[in-house]
């Protein structure tokens, strides 16, 4: 009986731990199966599981996404693929929006041009009227703004205005863009000529007696009167204003013996002026 209660006894024990376990998997089985069920997004965030530093990096990649534009040519006048789609036939005729993609094209030539002689380039996504009033409004003179909303209202026209932009509208912004494209090859004259002649700002110079003969200065500070003191504070204001005027007539005197050579681009003080006057 002794042996049987022991093999019992570890039969037992045994039984219990195996129901430990399977209760303890099937716990956690559920508590998984929940969370999961439970998550707002069903993928996980990127680099979730990788380094700080790669998380940033790919957060700054992935924020770089929205600031990707690109322009493709519209137009291809390949010979060597014998493209023929653009290529009049009898009885047939362009479509309709032919000249709004050579129109866009059109844009392209100017712009190489322009980084041609000049070397400014512009970004797709910023606006060609900002690019091209920045780079020939100045060799246009007067007249190269007004001509440059011109032919940025008839680019935007065949661009994105519903209505008809065919032919005879292309040759008027053909004959806008001629204009511009003969300003652009001004624009490398214009440039040298502007860099060989630069603008000289005047320099102010700065007078040494300028604090002497500050206005603020010939101004006695203000004392609060008293039947007391009254006739001391008047003599003492009277022997400070006998003093700068004497200071005053020295510079003076001073100035009149000695002329000061002015430069080209020389401003005169107001106490220089005022002492050489007086």
């Amino acid at each position: 009986m002794e042996e049987l209660s022991g093999v019992m006894i570890v039969l037992i024990i045994g039984g219990g731990v195996l129901g430990v376990t399977i209760c303890f998997i099937f716990a956690k089985r559920q508590i998984v199966r929940f969370t999961l069920r439970q998550r707002r997004g069903p993928h996980v965030a990127v680099g979730h599981d990788a380094k700080k530093s790669i998380k940033k990096e790919i957060e700054r990649r992935l924020d770089c996404i929205q600031k990707i534009y690109y322009e493709p040519k519209l137009i291809w006048d390949d010979k060597q693929k014998d493209d023929e789609r653009y290529i009049l036939k009898p009885d047939t005729t362009l479509p309709p929006y032919y000249w709004r993609m050579k129109a866009v094209d059109d844009v392209k030539e100017l712009e190489r041009e322009i980084a041609k002689q000049d070397g400014a380039t512009r970004h797709p996504r910023d606006s060609i009227r900002a690019f091209l009033l920045t780079t020939l409004a100045a060799p246009l003179n007067g007249s190269g703004q007004r001509l440059i909303h011109q032919f940025c209202d008839m680019y935007e026209h065949a661009r994105h205005d519903p209505n008809e932009f065919g032919e005879e509208e292309y040759q008027s912004y053909q004959r806008l863009l001629k204009k511009l494209s003969e300003a652009t090859k001004m624009l490398k004259s214009y440039s040298s000529s502007r860099k060989s002649s630069p603008n000289r700002t005047p320099v102010k110079k700065h007078s040494k007696m300028q604090s002497l003969l500050d206005p603020a200065r010939l101004r006695p500070p203000p004392v609060a009167l008293t039947a007391g003191n009254a006739g001391d504070t008047i003599i003492s204001n009277t022997r400070m204003n006998l003093s700068l005027a004497v200071q005053l007539q020295q510079q003076q005197q001073e100035q009149q013996f000695q002329q000061p050579d002015l430069e080209e681009n020389e401003i005169l003080s107001i106490s220089q002026y005022h002492g050489e006057t007086g």
